[in-house]
């Protein structure tokens, strides 16, 4: 498999994170919130509408019309600037039309939000892999492997980058070997074993 071939793969999958938000908070029995504490009714009301310009903003995303997407993901976001989904696919929109340094301001914003998420610090990976910036990629995919060793997009952005700058160790070697028992496309796997073997040598030249 050629490196232009893998690079696609690689940067192909951005992340892009549905809504998982809590379930409205219900009124008290027999009692209307609004008169119990106006201003919790009101910013219900307020975080009620930022999830339907998100659910909006996610169809037009599905469906490619980018520019009303992002129009929408902006909408939520003025109701609702603790929607952490939102600001990393508006940060995936940003990347499609070129604006990376934008993006990758998103995808931090939804990374200090939830910063359990793997996804977000892996899109800015692909981020500064897309620019050629190696070693920015490298640390960010590393960034997201800490939030979650398993998250195989992470391991594929974080092996091809390690390949583009020469290193290679045995923590490296380990997670190649991660990497193949989770990896399910051929293509993927015949790189890792490639990669296993470039690491290998290497560590025993060393």
């Amino acid at each position: 498999m050629n490196n232009k071939a893998l690079i696609s793969l690689t940067l192909a999958a951005c992340t892009m994170i549905p809504f998982v938000g809590c379930a409205p908070t219900s009124p008290r029995r027999n009692s209307d919130l609004s008169q119990v504490d106006p201003a919790l009714a009101s910013a219900q009301r307020q975080r009620q509408e930022a999830r339907k310009h998100f659910e909006l903003a996610s169809k037009l995303h599905i469906d490619g019309k980018n520019e009303a997407a992002l129009g929408e993901y902006r909408k939520a976001l003025e109701l609702d600037d603790k929607l952490y989904a939102a600001w990393n696919n508006m940060g995936q929109l940003l990347m499609a039309d070129g604006n990376y340094a934008d993006a990758v301001s998103a995808y931090q914003i939804a990374s200090k939000i939830e910063p359990t998420d793997p996804r977000p610090m892996y899109n800015i990976g692909i981020a500064y892999q897309k620019v050629g910036w190696a070693q920015d990629s490298y640390t960010h995919f590393q960034s997201a492997l800490d939030r979650d060793k398993t998250y195989l997009p992470a391991l594929r952005g974080l092996i091809r980058s390690a390949e583009m700058l020469g290193l290679g160790d045995t923590q490296l070697l380990e997670q190649i070997r991660d990497a193949q028992l989770r990896e399910t496309d051929e293509q993927w796997r015949e790189y890792f074993s490639t990669q296993y073997f470039r690491v290998q040598t290497r560590i025993a030249n060393n």
